[in-house]
This record gives C-alpha cells, structure tokens and sequence, in this order.
C-alpha cells in the first residue's frame, strides 16, 4: 500500500483539467486492454503455423500490456484512495512513469522494428528500414530513460528532461510517418505493375491497413508532443496529456494485433477459395493452395478469401483465352517472403 501524504484542502488551479484526465487515461486503458485480450485469443485460436519469433513478441506484447494495465490501476488507487483529498498528491508520479514512458516504449519499439522488417520484405529496401529502427532505438531510450529517472533517480528533476520526453514522442511519431509513407508508396507501385485483379485486391488489403494502423499510431504521439508544447495546458498546470499516454501503447498493441488477426477473415478454404501466404513468417511462401474447383493462381501471403461460383466461372471464362502463364507471370512483380 502507497504512503499517504499530508493532505493539502487547497484544490489546484484548473481543477477539472487536473482531476479528470487521469481517470479518462486510465479508463480507456482498461478498455482498449480488454479488445487486446480478445484480438490475443483470437490470435492463439486461428494462427498457429506462425514463425516462433512472431508468436513470441505477441506473448510479450501481452504480457508488457498486461503489467501495464494492473499498474495504471494502482496509480488511480494511490491518487484518488489512499490520498483521497489531497490535491498535493497528483503532482506525485507514483508509479506513473513506469507504465507510461518505459513500459510505452518497450511496446512501440516491439510493433515498429516488426513494422520496419515488413517494409523490407515488401519493398527490398534497406536504407528505409535502417533508419526507421534507428529512430525506434532512439525513441525506446529516450523513453526509458525518463520512465527511470522520473521514479527512481530524482523525479524533482523531472522537467529539466522535458526535451528528452519530446525526443521520445517525435522519434516515434517519425518513424510511424515513415512506415506509413513507404506502404503508401509501394501500394501505388504494385498498382502500376500489371498484376492480376485477385493478387492486386490482397495486396491493397495488406498495405492500406498498415497505412491506416501507422497513422494512427503517429497521430497519437503528436498530439501528445502537442499536450506537451502547448503553454496553457502543458504538465504541470494540467494533466491534459495524461489519456493519451496511458493509451497511446495499448494502440500500438491493438493496431498490431489487427494486422496479424485479419487473416482470420480467409483462413476457412472453400471449393472455390484461393489460398495464399503471407504475415505468417513462413518459409515456403511461394507455394499455393488450390482449392478443389479453383484454377486461380498466385503467392504473396497467408490470406485466404473467398469468391462466389459465378464470379469464378465468369473470370476462368474471360482469361481462359489469356492463359494461366500470363496469370502466373503478373506475380513476379511481388516480391516473396515473409510478410508480417
């Protein structure tokens, strides 16, 4: 049980703005922990021919998340039960800097070093992904570093390391933009490349999402640098940044884990279902599955989607004359490997 400390009758300046934030913050951790605990049984359930790497940074992502949430709770419990009436004692971190700055950054650096590892294999780029993890080492050591200095070093010193929190968000949002701005190039490029409507339709799929789950991830970390440089709501004259920071890693987490989940969507194969490999981490990623009645060809990924009986005789009948060569040789513009 926390000490409590001398209670101070003297409510801060901005009341609401220092009192509501962080039961917001908290509550909506809660909330997004308990989707993570669905999107992480739906993970177990339905994806287990994954590499042991990939299933082994879902088990630590969850167990990162898990910590973090029971230690969110303590920090209300500490500022609103056992100092229940003293103001003074929300200008105390607790244990707040523990589960917000480091546990956050050990979470982002997990999802962006996989995220830059797909950029690689999707695109055969090696400068790109270089100087993404970078950034991504550069933001978890800036991040852990004020989670520890701020709880165990002096946390009285805190704010003479503000430009190193900044560092730690606008490291992170960067290499977010990056990751987001590499998918949305190689998606105009796989467009521009003849490829079949099928492979073309997977791999739309693939990099919109990611497009989508990165930026808001990079949205998140700005609007936190943003709480931060603002002069009339910046710590500590409020705690308006404080919902962001304690969700702005169960994002992270979530927007992962929808990436690896949404393969569930095609993994039940049909009589007229065309299967494929990708975000699996296997190695015979070239191979393809036919479906009993189904001639289509193709390989990029693990996704598997379904077509009506109708639709599949309607297109065998318009590309029958073209060949299933040609089919085949649309796919050489996409890259093989392990897609994550």
């Amino acid at each position: 049980m926390a000490p409590a400390l001398e209670p101070s009758s003297t409510p801060p300046p901005h009341a609401p703005l220092v009192l509501g934030p962080p039961i917001i913050g908290v509550t909506l951790n809660w909330f997004l922990y308990g989707i993570l605990v669905m999107q992480y049984f739906m993970y177990l359930n339905n994806n287990t021919k994954d590499k042991k790497w990939l299933r082994a940074t879902v088990h630590f992502l969850m167990a990162l998340d898990t910590a973090q949430t029971l230690m969110a709770m303590d920090d209300i419990f500490y500022w609103y039960v056992y100092n229940f009436g003293n103001y003074s004692a929300l200008l105390e971190f607790n244990i707040a800097t523990i589960d917000g700055p480091f546990l956050d950054a050990l979470i982002m650096i997990t999802v962006q070093l996989v995220y830059c590892w797909r950029v690689w294999v999707l695109g055969r780029w090696r400068v790109v992904p270089i100087i993404a993890s970078f950034l991504a080492f550069v933001s978890c050591a800036c991040g852990m570093f004020i989670g520890i200095n701020d709880i165990i070093v002096d946390p009285i010193t805190a704010t003479r390391f503000k430009p190193v929190e900044l560092t730690w968000l606008f490291a992170s949002a960067v290499t977010d933009v990056m990751i987001a701005c590499s998918m949305a190039y190689l998606l105009l490029k796989y467009r521009q490349e003849k490829s079949s409507r099928s492979t073309m339709s997977l791999v739309k799929r693939i990099l919109l999402l990611t497009l989508e789950t990165n930026a808001v991830t990079a949205a998140l970390a700005i609007a936190l640098i943003t709480a931060f440089l603002v002069t009339s709501i910046e710590p500590p004259k409020t705690n308006v940044y404080m919902p962001i920071g304690y969700i702005i890693g169960k994002m992270y987490s979530n927007c992962f884990m929808v990436l690896l989940n949404q393969r569930i969507y095609y993994e039940k194969p049909t009589k007229t279902s065309v299967t494929m490999n990708s975000l699996s981490g296997a190695s015979d990623l070239g191979r393809i599955q036919q479906g009993a009645q189904n001639q289509t060809t193709g390989s990029i990924s693990m996704i598997r989607f379904n077509e009506s009986r109708t639709m599949m005789d309607t297109r065998t009948a318009i590309e029958s004359n073209a060949g299933a060569k040609d089919g085949q040789d649309s796919m050489k513009s996409v890259p093989s490997g392990d897609y994550a």
